[in-house]
């Protein structure tokens, strides 16, 4: 069914392409009005203390006469666990179990080849899950049951926030990422809403300010006491965040802890310093922008990271320095140098930030070491990065910042966007010791502004420890810096029988030293989402450190422990109690595209249906087998509610000659370990535009003169158990002026094409 790819370090270019030889990691479906098996969600839990117990429920339904298999890749919070899993078919409730993620798979596929009902969730990333439940019987529903416990966010404004994803936004693929980064965050997208919504129910156990109330800035919500729900169903295309203010948190140290029915102890530990006492003089600083402009930035993200960005220029005093950096394909400087930070400078930097345009893939690892190439002494480096996280090879990146970052250097994130990549954003700024501060298309930016620069000024409790003869262990390893009106929130393994805590920190004025008694706890005491999230953290520590060693049956034996699901672990369950028998049929159930972006601001077209092979979750899918069809006019507008993108800003625009010829033709050639016949290593490695003449628009190459495009277009098919065809011979130069045909025979050779593809696509 699938052509299979040749074993290679790098990835193939998957359609669409941006620069060559990387991809936007998607590709575009329709569903053509076909009711999904995914028939409603909804998430229901408790939030309180800084802490959520969610259950999101979905339902699926085999409307069929055949008995159906289900996958559905989707997202859960970055930093949140995955801590159960269960699923009910008719009156039998099914509990799952954490395995090791091979032996979890191979008890699925042997359950599914008997005929029992089974289900099984796998991590891809920190946000990414792969959900699927095979052998769901004719007529019949399944609702699958996953509880994920989750820290909550304080906001400087004295205010809890809950931030749960519904939608994965396509990633980048660059060509030094890897095949498993390509097939772990590849998605199936489409342009028509899905038919399926998005419902809430949250009880909130704080106690509320005074005449305020819950609110989002992303969708509208009904409360009734302390019980929050939507006031209508939501699509899922973005966020779902909900607020609710709540008293300050007083100075000092406030500590939650639960025991485990197996013995051990955890807790969580929030730190606020007290008030500074006198105005500190400032620390002169050297801001580092770092703006995303990609094209999948481009319209409500680049416009919202614009008025954040030109608001955080505005703010730096006359002491302070400032550099832009803008990275799409590659990084470009604003300047060569840094700038000092006088009215001029700061009027020029916010007119050069407004005029930058979206387009192009997003090679995120060189901008992030371009950036930290500079230092001053006696200033501190804030380096802001200021991205939608829509890009792929996490791993390469982290290590880079990992291997770059001075220790009087911080580095922050501004996500942007309705659906931010925060496995990536999360990662990127614990590792950096900053801050993590999303904003999406409706919130508002001056706010996100000042949550972010109360992050880069001068932080209130530095060098903090935490010490005591109750302390096991703490996470994250590092602890970052505490700032006004942002306390810092650790997770702690702590000793069962209690003891105490010392937590020590640098004031402006002195050190800070607090302490606290730790209680004993009795098994199973208190709430049992606090393990979960130690070993969250404990996870998230080792995967930090992957680049250095081999980390695995770390993480492996941390979510048997815990019984959380990791990028080693999964949840299996398996009903056991009878046997199906008969045909069966896969389903995949697509994303939305994300608000406020187009399937052009992502580089996607529309994929032939003659071409549109099941996407097998252990391959990718390969470019061969789909010829992107051009997409009508209709299918780049904005979404509802949404800001139109620029066409085809993600990546080069391709006409559909383009497409056919060069993707049929001279890039088989990049699916070989052996060069293609009659190009040198340099021509491969140089980009399109720099292959094309001199003079002159850029032309197209001639297909091969013994093969018709429908014999073409049939041998690039998918077949079962093909493989990749070997590249066919380009023509010779002494056909065409440097490969390429004059003009005339360009238009010739086009028209015939486009005739050829649309006699092939109604006809097929």
């Amino acid at each position: 069914m699938f052509l299979q790819l040749p074993s290679t370090s790098r990835v193939p270019a998957l359609f669409p392409t941006t620069p060559e030889g990387a991809s936007a990691g998607a590709e575009l479906v329709t569903s053509d009005g076909r009711v999904l098996a995914l028939t409603a969600a909804r998430l229901v839990g408790d939030a309180g203390g800084g802490i959520a117990r969610l259950v999101l429920e979905q339902t699926f339904a085999n409307h069929d006469s055949e008995i159906l298999k289900v996958t559905y890749r989707m997202p859960l919070p970055a930093d949140g666990a995955v801590s159960g899993y269960e699923f009910v078919i008719g009156e039998r409730t099914v509990k799952g179990v954490v395995d090791k993620k091979r032996a979890a798979r191979e008890r699925f596929e042997r359950a599914i080849a008997s005929g029992h009902t089974a289900a099984l969730l796998e991590q891809e990333r920190a946000e990414i899950f792969t959900q699927q439940i095979g052998n769901i019987p004719a007529g019949e529903r399944v609702v699958a049951r996953i509880t994920i416990d989750q820290r909550l966010a304080w906001l400087p404004e004295g205010e809890w926030e809950l931030r749960f994803p519904t939608v994965i936004g396509p990633r980048y693929i660059g060509t030094p990422d890897s095949i498993d980064d390509a097939k772990a965050t590849h998605v199936k997208v489409t342009a028509q809403p899905l038919t399926v919504t998005f419902q809430i129910g949250l009880t909130i156990s704080d106690a509320i300010t005074a005449g305020a109330k819950p609110t989002s800035p992303t969708h509208a919500l009904t409360h009734q006491g302390t019980q929050i729900t939507l006031a209508t169903g939501a699509r899922l295309d973005r966020d779902i965040v909900v607020r609710w203010p709540v008293a300050a948190a007083a100075p000092g140290l406030a500590l939650n802890v639960a025991r485990r029915q197996a013995g051990d102890a955890y807790g969580l530990i929030t730190i606020v310093p007290p008030a500074r006492a006198a105005k500190a003089t400032p620390v002169a600083r050297d801001l580092l922008v770092l703006l995303d402009t990609s094209g999948s930035m481009g319209g409500a993200p680049l416009d919202k990271a614009q008025q954040v960005v030109a608001l955080m220029i505005d703010s730096l005093g006359g002491e302070d320095r400032l550099e832009l950096i803008e990275f799409s394909d590659s990084p470009k400087r604003w300047r060569d140098e840094p700038a000092q930070a006088d009215a001029k400078t700061k009027a020029a930097a916010i007119k050069w930030v407004r005029s930058r345009v979206a387009s192009g893939g997003t090679e995120m690892r060189a901008a992030v070491i371009e950036a930290l190439t500079t230092l001053r002494i006696g200033a501190q480096r804030q380096v802001v990065l200021v991205t939608d996280g829509y890009v792929g090879g996490e791993q390469q990146i982290l290590e880079a910042l990992h291997r770059k970052l001075p220790r009087s250097c911080r580095l922050h994130v501004l996500g942007v966007g309705s659906a931010v990549n925060r496995s990536l954003a999360t990662a990127l700024s614990r590792a950096g010791r900053g801050a993590e501060v999303i904003v999406g298309p409706d919130e508002d930016a001056e706010r996100g502004a000042k949550r972010l620069l109360d992050r880069t000024k001068l932080p209130m409790l530095t060098n903090v420890e935490i010490a005591g003869s109750a302390l096991q262990r703490h996470a994250p390893e590092k602890l970052p810096d505490v700032f006004e009106g942002a306390p810092l929130v650790a997770a702690l393994m702590v000793a069962p029988e209690g003891g105490e805590l010392v937590v020590r920190g640098q004031l402006a004025e002195g050190t800070w030293e607090q302490r606290i008694t730790v209680p004993a706890r009795q098994l199973g005491e208190g709430n049992q989402a606090i393990a979960a999230l130690y070993g969250r953290e404990r996870v998230a520590d080792v995967e930090a450190h992957a680049m250095f060693e081999s980390v695995n049956d770390e993480i492996e034996e941390l979510g048997l422990m815990f019984q959380i699901a990791t990028k080693m672990t999964s949840w299996v369950a398996v009903d056991d109690s009878r046997i199906l028998e008969g045909p069966s049929r896969d389903e995949l159930v697509p994303q939305e595209l994300p608000y406020g972006t187009s399937a052009a601001a992502f580089g996607l077209r529309a994929v032939s249906a003659g071409f549109d092979a099941a996407f097998d979750l252990g391959e990718i899918p390969p470019p061969l087998a789909r010829a992107p069809m051009p997409a009508p006019a209709a299918a780049y507008s904005a979404p509802p509610g949404g800001v139109r993108t620029q066409a085809g800003s993600f990546g080069r625009r391709e006409s559909y000659a383009e497409s056919v010829e060069d993707k049929l033709g001279s890039e088989l050639g990049e699916f070989s370990e052996e060069e293609p016949t009659g190009r040198t290593e340099p021509e491969l490695n140089q980009p399109m535009a720099a292959r094309a003449p001199t003079a002159g628009p850029q032309q197209v190459a001639p297909p091969p003169q013994e093969a018709s495009i429908e014999e073409r277009l049939r041998q690039a098919a998918p077949k079962p158990r093909s493989i990749v065809p070997e590249p066919a011979p380009l023509p010779s130069k002494g056909k065409y002026l440097h490969g390429r045909p004059s003009t005339l025979a360009y238009a010739v050779y086009l028209s015939i094409l486009i005739v050829l593809a649309l006699l092939w696509y109604f006809l097929r």
